[in-house]
């Protein structure tokens, strides 16, 4: 009997432990869940989701952190896409334009808030 139940609590543990959201979420711009309190990041969020196409499997949506300031960052994987990234301050506003460039070098504390469910990359920061 023994033998049964210890492989049994092992394969419990393991599948409640598993889940297909890791996207991670945060404190950032003075609210707990800027996914949701945050009505720009959360409409561009719901957007993606109503109309999904072939390219969103390459597209993510970081948060992170520029000259101490959060910051979330729409990013694109597709290695046969080169297109210039918007950066975003709290307000929704973009913050990296041609007078102003960021770099993803200059941007810390980089974490993943949004990917779709088909989602292609494997990215590391």
């Amino acid at each position: 009997m023994k033998k049964t139940i210890i492989p049994l609590f092992y394969i419990l543990f393991v599948l409640l432990s598993c889940s297909d959201n890791d996207d991670t979420i945060m404190p950032a711009c003075g609210v707990n869940n800027p996914i949701q309190e945050l009505e720009w990041l959360r409409t561009e969020i719901e957007r993606r989701k109503a109309n999904p196409n072939e390219d969103m499997k390459y597209c993510y949506i970081i948060q992170a952190e520029f000259n101490g300031e959060d910051i979330f960052v729409y990013e694109d994987c597709n290695p046969f896409v080169d297109k210039a990234i918007p950066f975003f301050n709290c307000e929704g506003t973009m913050i990296n334009t041609q007078d102003n460039p960021i770099g993803f070098d200059d941007i810390r504390n980089k974490v993943i808030i949004w990917k779709p469910k088909n989602f292609v990359c494997n990215i590391d920061f």
